[in-house]
């Protein structure tokens, strides 16, 4: 069975900065009935250990094991929140064009870009697109905007031309930032404004699901990706949450996702395409409903595209 992972992300502290997994930590510890300093340093350790592949050769293992054909690194654009390391947002690009060549045809890149930067930033997702080979545009509206702030709208203009996706996270991250604009109807805009762009609601198939199942289910060009579902799994509702998703005709709009390497805590990547090939042993889904959800649903945005850059 083919599988295509639709989001995942370079673990390296020069893309997903300490001071992100630091507000998880302090959120574990807020929800632990105790946690002395020494506790705390070992968990700090933990998440450093886990965001140190900075080429991605962890990860080809961890697909392999997995029977991960290719998966899609996400870029992130914090300049406006973690500062200075995120000014050079092309260095961030070229250095993702490395580990993308270094696995041949393994990795699809996705441009992260913070509408902030105006034009310059829409000239930098141009780049990202033209000179790197990058093949959709990432936001992370938790940095402080709206998927549909005016601002994005020549982005999507940019990926309108190319016939490129666009990922929007979709629900609550680390403390250190805000959820105010993390919501699924925030995108429903956009979505309607530029209907030939295909919007992906990052993790909108596990969290804010109800909200964004609508959206997926009267909006052509949304669609849902499933990363995170991991904490739905430790719950117990996994089964459930993809009942729901199945009752509600939305098979055909939801990506496999893992969140790499953000869940690496709660097990590694065979894991977790092993819960989804576990709802077909168990008649929630159908060989080619999960055949779909795995990989077939991305094909079909990913051969969009590339019609539309012919």
């Amino acid at each position: 069975m083919d599988i295509v992972d639709c989001h995942a992300h370079v673990a390296s502290s020069r893309y997903i900065p300490d001071e992100f997994f630091d507000g998880w930590i302090e959120n574990i510890e807020a929800n632990a009935l105790s946690m002395n300093v020494r506790q705390r340093e070992v968990l700090a350790n933990v998440f450093r250990e886990i965001n140190n592949d900075p080429m991605c050769d962890e990860y080809i293992s961890q697909m392999d094991a997995a029977g991960i054909r290719r998966s899609v690194l996400l870029i992130i654009d914090f300049k406006y929140v973690y500062g200075e390391p995120f000014d050079d947002m092309l260095e961030i690009y070229r250095l993702h064009k490395e580990v993308v060549d270094r696995h041949p045809g393994r990795f699809i890149c996705y441009a992260g870009v913070d509408p902030r930067r105006g034009q310059a930033g829409v000239d930098l997702l141009q780049t990202g697109i033209r000179d790197f080979g990058f093949e959709g545009l990432k936001l992370y509206p938790p940095c402080g905007f709206s998927p549909s702030d005016e601002r994005l709208y020549p982005y999507y203009e940019v990926c309108e031309a190319y016939g490129v996706p666009v990922l929007s996270h979709i629900g609550p991250t680390t403390p250190s930032l805000s959820f105010s604009f993390s919501r699924p109807e925030g995108i429903d805009e956009a979505a309607r404004r530029f209907p030939k762009v295909n919007f992906v609601l990052g993790h909108a198939g596990s969290t804010h699901y109800q909200e964004a199942a609508v959206l997926a289910e009267y909006r052509p060009n949304i669609f849902l990706d499933v990363s995170g579902f991991q904490a739905a799994a430790r719950r117990g509702e996994f089964d459930a949450l993809m009942s729901f998703h199945k009752k509600q005709g939305i098979v055909n709009k939801l990506l496999f996702g893992t969140d790499w390497p953000i869940h690496r805590l709660l097990g590694n990547q065979k894991k977790w395409v092993q819960e989804f090939i576990a709802l077909q042993e168990k008649k929630i889904l159908s060989t080619g409903e999960l055949e779909r959800i795995m990989a077939g649903n991305f094909n079909r945005i990913y051969t969009s595209r590339l019609r539309c850059a012919a």
